[in-house]
């Protein structure tokens, strides 16, 4: 078992009550918008069939994951042609913190964790 896996053993995925998780597109199609996780604690990327619609040619139909296990938040590869980058590292599953980068093709997206008001 990797260590992702291990840190998230016997947790449900639920969005945190006392955090806000938000996204916030830095490069490519749809640079500059941002969106909260408020609904879902598992958003897929990709071209066709994703929650966020990613119009890139080298981007999969289900690319990624952003995966909230309550205070734990997983960026999973989902087994993608052209790969998952986070903080320009390629990746196949790995826990994300506040202002990490993450890149599917040209798109490159940053996560804000903050405190609930």
């Amino acid at each position: 078992m990797n260590p992702v896996e291990q840190a998230i053993q016997g947790k449900a995925m639920v969005l945190p009550k006392d955090r806000k998780i938000g996204l916030h597109i830095l490069e490519g199609v749809g640079a500059g918008h941002a969106f909260v996780l408020s609904k879902k604690s598992r958003v897929t990327f990709g071209r066709d069939g994703a929650d966020v619609d990613v119009q890139d040619p080298v981007v999969s139909k289900l690319h990624c994951a952003v995966e909230v296990y309550g205070d734990l938040i997983v960026l999973r590869d989902l087994q993608s042609a052209s790969g998952t980058f986070l903080n320009d590292f390629q990746i196949k599953d790995e826990l994300l913190k506040d202002n990490d980068t993450f890149r599917l093709g040209s798109t490159v997206l940053q996560i804000h964790i903050r405190e609930s008001e």
